[in-house]
């Protein structure tokens, strides 16, 4: 049998003392307890799961966020809550849409329009974003003017790396994909990245050798039965991808560059495995989590927010749309609300707020 390095671990004297000194360490159930675990999950609130950061924000940093749709609810908040975010203003042509994509003609000049249209942006594995970022910082990756981009038949292409697009002209697909590239280089500007990792089902082009953002569409599937690959991320796979990223952005953007990583609370929509989806989904959600821990030991610049813990423990009837897939608003606005608290202290609206008063 093989033991951990001792290295890795803790001194029994050290680790009593550790657990002594931590007010969230019991998880049974205790009467009029709040700090342990089971008291917390019987109340009806939002369950708030302590955090210690590692390092603080100001209301002088700018967040880049990157991940699945949960990170734009993320951004949403943290606007709402006056917190500087560098893809705030994104835009991006309506006609460009899937027209199957979250009814078109019910958020169009709502207030959900800033939300919806930057679903463009969604990465959804730790994979998926190392390329993005690949692409940006180390353009030869992509040497052809393809860009990766995939001809479906005479009049349109297919962009593998652009979430709820249809298949376009040619010159649509490059204008598509270079919004996309500012929305990505919006990074250099910012002082903290905001990382959300979605699930570990993952799809290869054969073709190209690069690891795809969104599977395949049937069309192409069926077109080409063999070059589109499946794969189910490893631990050492999403490890090897957060690592990337930050090597990537702390060579060629700075050194010093703040990262929240956190897992999406939002549940894989299909698996493409033979596994029940609920469990193909723990998988999915485990190994990231894992993965995230692992990488953010021993790097000071690097911190886990729990925001996935706090919304799969909250009370299901407040934490979830009907659909059982996307976190109520309210619920999103309280994650972030804490998030804000942690690492800024206080918001700055309500900063504001307090002056005017």
């Amino acid at each position: 049998m093989t033991s951990p390095p001792i290295a890795r671990t803790m001194g029994g004297y050290a680790a009593v003392r550790t657990a002594a000194a931590n007010p969230n360490s019991r998880f049974a159930y205790a009467k009029d307890d709040p700090t342990s675990a089971g008291w917390r999950l019987a109340q009806t609130a939002p369950v708030k799961v302590r955090t210690a950061p590692k390092f603080r924000l100001s209301t002088e940093d700018t967040i880049f966020t990157m991940g699945s749709c949960f990170a734009r609810n993320v951004e949403e908040s943290l606007i709402r809550l006056g917190i500087r975010v560098s893809l705030a203003d994104f835009d991006f042509p309506v006609e460009y849409f899937h027209p199957n994509y979250g009814r078109l003609d019910t958020w169009i000049g709502t207030p959900m329009h800033g939300n919806m249209i930057r679903s463009v942006l969604n990465k959804y594995t730790p994979l998926s974003m190392a390329i993005e970022f690949e692409r940006l910082l180390r353009p030869e990756v992509f040497p052809d003017r393809a860009k990766g981009l995939i001809q479906v038949d005479e009049y349109r292409w297919f962009d593998p790396y652009i979430k709820n697009t249809r298949m376009m002209g040619w010159e649509d697909c490059l204008n598509a994909r270079r919004l996309v590239n500012s929305a990505s280089s919006k990074v250099r500007e910012a002082t903290a990245v905001f990382v959300t990792l979605g699930y570990t089902e993952t799809w290869l082009d054969s073709e190209t050798g690069h690891v795809l953002n969104v599977g395949p569409p049937p069309l192409l599937i069926k077109k080409w039965p063999d070059r589109f690959r499946f794969y189910n991320a490893t631990h050492a796979d999403v490890l090897a991808s957060l690592e990337q990223i930050h090597d990537l952005i702390t060579t060629h953007i700075r050194a010093d560059m703040k990262f929240v990583v956190t897992v999406s609370p939002v549940p894989l929509g299909t698996t493409f495995t033979a596994m029940d989806v609920i469990s193909a989904n723990a998988y999915s959600k485990a190994t990231l989590r894992s993965a995230v821990g692992e990488f953010c030991a021993g790097r000071d610049n690097v911190d886990y927010f729990p925001s996935y813990e706090m919304v799969t423990s909250t009370n299901p009837a407040i934490a979830w749309e009907e659909d059982r897939i996307h976190v109520t608003v309210p619920l999103v606005d309280t994650v972030i609300g804490h998030f804000v608290d942690t690492y800024f202290g206080e918001t700055p609206v309500a900063k504001a707020a307090g002056s005017a008063s």
